[in-house]
């Protein structure tokens, strides 16, 4: 995998090789239209970050918070806003979302403070270096083995005692009512997109695209990677959240 370079200067567009291919997807134009389709969901964002910022209020003044799949910055915008001392490390593998992550950053006046990484976690320089991971509606795109193994490269760049959240799509597919579930997440994305769509398609697309574990499963990964026993904190149909400690 070829090493990326932090953009520590929010005035220097992110010209960094694409990671996967997936800034085929998350393109310019992708990345304004999910700030306007996350908009229409906003009653559950906003719950999960401000939960998020209630338990990560622990953290020191001036902690260092990484955030893995950074996209376009709202949880570094909420957690900057809350806590001025605090100092952010972005990583993403699409340059275009980071691009719009930067001019947002900028607007709200805490570029300073803030680094922006194009490409996966392990591009962020090793070493434990953070108080808390933040990763949010990411590790549900990534199959076994890597699976694991993104939860043992956060925990080497957590210190001991570190805070890390994950927010993903779980849902054990196999349960007599993952069809209600399914018809449920179906209706909150026609909400989303304005646009009718098909339960079995977005089923053929959780088992085509993604990697929906249940959450006793996830939760025995961040076991496995050394956390403790994670605190699951939310859920919004299929989205669900953790804390847990290093």
């Amino acid at each position: 995998m070829t090493r990326m370079t932090p953009m520590t200067s929010m005035t220097q567009q992110i010209r960094q090789p694409n990671v996967n291919g997936t800034n085929g997807i998350f393109n310019d134009d992708f990345s304004r239209r999910y700030d306007a389709y996350n908009s229409r969901l906003a009653v559950f964002g906003d719950n999960l970050y401000s939960l998020t910022g209630l338990l990560l209020a622990v953290l020191p003044d001036d902690a260092n918070v990484l955030c893995i799949g950074a996209g376009t910055g709202k949880e570094m915008l909420n957690l900057a806003e809350a806590h001025p001392g605090w100092h952010f490390t972005g990583v993403d593998p699409s340059p275009d979302m980071l691009r719009v992550c930067g001019e947002k950053l900028r607007q709200a006046g805490i570029s300073a403070r803030c680094t922006l990484i194009n490409g996966v976690i392990d591009d962020v320089p090793a070493g434990e270096n953070y108080h808390a991971v933040i990763c949010m509606l990411v590790t549900h795109f990534i199959v076994e083995p890597a699976r694991q193994e993104i939860y043992r490269q956060m925990a080497a760049r957590l210190k001991q005692g570190g805070k890390l959240v994950i927010a993903e799509i779980a849902a054990d597919m196999a349960a007599d009512d993952f069809k209600q579930q399914l018809l449920s997440w179906t209706a909150m994305h026609e909400v989303a997109s304005q646009t009718t769509h098909d339960p079995e398609e977005i089923r053929a697309q959780f088992n085509q695209k993604l990697r929906i574990l249940p959450p006793a499963e996830t939760e025995l990964l961040m076991v496995k990677a050394g956390f403790n026993q994670p605190y699951h904190f939310f859920q919004a149909l299929l989205i669900h959240a953790w804390i847990a400690t290093k």
